[in-house]
């Protein structure tokens, strides 16, 4: 959309620099002449319809002013404007036709040589119009050329990343299993101090049962139900 709007912007910009700089009396171009065969005469509504096969042709808008003449005396010109028009027909309005088929002889499959101002000053237009697409195409030509280039070696910084995130891994993963070890390691630690704790703590309390001391050298006799009746001796 913004290169649509470009083009037209540069199109309405040229089209009003070449039309301020170019008139109707201006030196013919060869880019303003081309050539037709007369298909069909309405004498009555003064119109002319003729077959013609140029590529420029594309440039001809209606209401263009278009002078046409035999070949066999170019200086007896007629005046017209385009009516209408297809791909490959023209249809010519003749303002004056009575004056007009006093000066070219006017029927049904002659060959006539027709200028149009307003068609050279198109193809101008058009001229200029294709140096800037051809400048624009230029610069896209290399944007693309510089798009592709980065798409080619995105695979070797593919690969590249691949290869530092790897080397960040193994690292990772040594730094892991170091780690792991290093529990392990406490680990096995920790066990042997407990067992070996474990072992002194039930030394002491055989030592603790060997050497404990009663509060009483005396025990009681109780050679009675009556708990009353127990002596120490």
């Amino acid at each position: 959309m913004e290169v649509m709007n470009f083009i037209l912007f540069c199109l309405f910009i040229l089209s009003s620099t070449v039309h301020a700089k170019v008139n109707l009396d201006a030196k013919p171009s060869a880019t303003g002449h081309f050539a037709g065969r007369i298909s069909r005469i309405s004498e009555n509504a003064g119109l002319v319809r003729i077959k013609v096969d140029f590529e420029n042709f594309k440039y001809t808008n209606v209401k263009d002013r278009v002078e046409f003449y035999s070949e066999m005396d170019p200086n007896k010109k007629c005046l017209s404007f385009v009516e209408s028009r297809s791909s490959e027909y023209m249809l010519l309005k003749i303002p004056e036709y009575g004056e007009c088929v006093k000066k070219v002889f006017l029927t049904v499959g002659s060959y006539v040589q027709l200028y149009s101002p307003d068609l050279q000053n198109s193809i101008r237009v058009g001229e200029e119009l294709v140096k800037i697409l051809l400048k624009k195409r230029l610069a896209l030509d290399a944007r693309m050329v510089r798009l592709q280039k980065e798409l080619d070696i995105h695979p070797d910084k593919v690969e590249a990343v691949n290869k530092r995130y790897e080397i960040l891994k193994q690292k990772l993963e040594l730094e892991w299993f170091k780690e792991l070890s290093a529990l392990e390691e406490d680990k096995t630690k920790t066990f042997k101090d407990f067992k070996q704790t474990e072992a002194r703590k039930d030394e002491v309390d055989h030592k603790l049962q060997v050497y404990k001391v009663k509060d009483s050298n005396f025990t009681k006799d109780r050679w009675s139900l009556d708990p009353e009746l127990y002596v120490e001796k």
